[in-house]
């Protein structure tokens, strides 16, 4: 049987998206990111939580206490998105949701 778990976790950084009207100066979020995984239930779990937070924290770590334009050109939500989610994608994780929110009632996300 196929089913999903998630974790959740989150990083401080600043970024700065260029040519936005107000967003173009370089300003902080403690961002929050979801991340939801699909596979066979084996052995009573699909797959083990403190792992995938572990395999989420390591590609958000280069994030964390950045400035996240030299990490990323556009460093939008969305494109942080697209990062996180590309980057799992490459660990062999069947990936179904992402989410990166600046706040509680911003974000990004990628549902598959």
């Amino acid at each position: 049987m196929e089913m999903i778990v998630g974790v959740s976790t989150s990083f401080s950084a600043a970024h700065s998206i260029p040519g936005h009207y107000k967003c173009g100066r370089i300003h902080g979020h403690n961002f929050k990111v979801e991340v939801e995984v699909a596979g066979e239930v084996r052995d009573g779990m699909v797959m083990d939580f403190f792992d995938l937070k572990k395999e989420v924290n390591e590609i958000i770590s280069k994030f964390d206490h950045t400035l996240i334009n030299e990490i990323i050109e556009v460093p939008t939500s969305e494109n942080i998105c697209v990062h996180i989610y590309n980057e799992l994608k490459k660990k062999g994780l069947k990936v179904v949701r992402v989410r990166v929110a600046e706040n509680d009632d911003k974000w990004a996300e990628i549902r598959l």
